[in-house]
C-alpha cells in the first residue's frame, strides 16, 4: 500500500485524535493573532488553508460591499458585516486552539506568522487602494469655506466621477487646485457654456439671479472676479464657489474650473469635526 503524507491541517488534527503529544497552542492568542490579522490565527493553529481561505472570504465580502458605502447606512452596514466575519474568524481560531494535541509544523515559525500579516496587509491596501482610485474617497474640511453644510474637521466621503459623469448645479464637488495639487471642496454655480457675474452678494447666471438658500454672508471683504464679469465659461469649465461666501477661496479668484480637475461628488459626513452644536446628531448628515 502506498503511504501518502497527511497535509498539513489533516496531520495537525489526527495527531491530537490518536494523542500525540504537542505543543499546546494558547486559544487567547489566536483569537488575537486573527483579530490583527485574518488568517493567521488558523496559521498559528497549523490551519493555513483554512486561513488562506478566511482571508480570501474577508476580500471578497469587502469588494461585495463597495456599492453600499454610497449611504452612511450601507457603510455602517458594511463595517458590520466585516467586523462579524472578523469576530467569527477569531472564534474559529479560539476554538480549534482549545482542542489542544497540536505538533508544530514548519509553518509555525516567526517569519511564516510575519509573511502572513504581511499578505493580509497587502490584501487589504489593495482593496483600499482600488476603493479610493475608482469607487470612493474620504476627505476632511481644513477651512469654513463651505459652512455650514460642512464644518471645520468634517470628515466626509466622496464618489468618485468618471470622464462621462454629469454634474449639476448646486453640487457639492471635489476638485484638484488649477495649476496645483491641493484639493478644494465647492459647490458648483455656474456649467459649461453658462455666463457668471457677481453682484456682490448675488451671483447671476444667464442674466438670472440665482436663489442660494445655502449661501451665507459673515462679513469682511468679498472677493470679485478680476474683470468684474461677466464671464463666460468654456464647454468644459465649471464655476465653483463656497458657501461661506466671505471666506471662501474659489472661482471668484481661481477662475473657471476645467472638468477634467472636478474629481469627486461629496455625499455624506461620515464623521463630524468639533466644532458647532449638534455634533452627534451630525453622523451620516448628506452633504446638500
Amino acid at each position: 500500500m502506498t503511504h501518502q503524507t497527511p497535509r498539513t491541517d489533516d496531520a495537525a488534527f489526527a495527531a491530537m485524535a490518536s494523542g500525540v503529544s504537542g505543543k499546546r497552542r494558547r486559544p487567547w492568542l489566536a483569537a488575537l493573532l486573527s483579530l490583527m490579522a485574518t488568517g493567521v490565527g488558523q496559521l498559528y493553529n497549523g490551519q493555513w488553508r483554512k486561513g488562506a481561505c478566511f482571508l480570501a472570504g474577508e476580500v471578497v465580502l469587502a469588494l461585495a460591499l463597495i456599492p453600499a458605502l454610497r449611504t452612511f447606512a450601507g457603510l455602517v452596514l458594511a463595517g458590520g458585516v466585516l467586523a462579524t466575519y472578523n469576530i467569527a474568524a477569531a472564534v474559529d481560531a479560539y476554538r480549534c486552539a482549545r482542542r489542544g494535541g497540536y505538533v508544530p509544523t514548519r509553518f509555525n515559525r516567526w517569519w511564516a506568522y510575519a509573511l502572513a500579516v504581511g499578505i493580509s496587509a497587502a490584501a487589504g491596501a489593495g482593496v483600499e487602494g482600488a476603493l479610493k482610485a475608482q469607487f470612493y474617497q474620504n476627505f476632511k474640511v481644513p477651512s469654513v469655506s463651505m459652512q455650514p453644510a460642512l464644518r471645520v474637521g468634517d470628515r466626509f466621503l466622496a464618489a468618485r466621477l468618471r470622464p462621462d459623469s454629469p454634474i449639476g448645479r448646486g453640487q457639492v464637488v471635489v476638485f484638484i487646485e488649477p495649476g496645483g495639487g491641493r484639493h478644494f471642496v465647492k459647490r458648483v454655480v455656474g456649467l459649461p457654456g453658462e455666463t457668471v457675474r457677481v453682484e456682490g452678494r448675488e451671483v447671476v447666471v444667464n442674466g438670472q439671479r440665482l436663489d442660494e438658500p445655502y449661501a451665507r454672508h459673515t462679513g469682511g471683504s468679498t472677493p470679485h472676479l478680476a474683470d468684474g464679469g461677466p464671464l463666460r465659461l468654456g464647454p468644459d469649465q465649471y464655476f465653483l464657489m463656497g458657501d461661506n461666501r466671505d471666506k471662501s477661496y474659489d472661482s471668484r479668484w481661481l477662475g473657471p474650473v476645467p472638468r477634467e480637475r472636478i474629481m469627486a461628488r461629496a455625499l455624506y459626513v461620515y464623521y463630524p469635526g468639533p466644532s458647532g452644536a449638534g455634533w452627534a446628531s451630525r453622523f451620516g448628515e448628506t452633504v446638500r
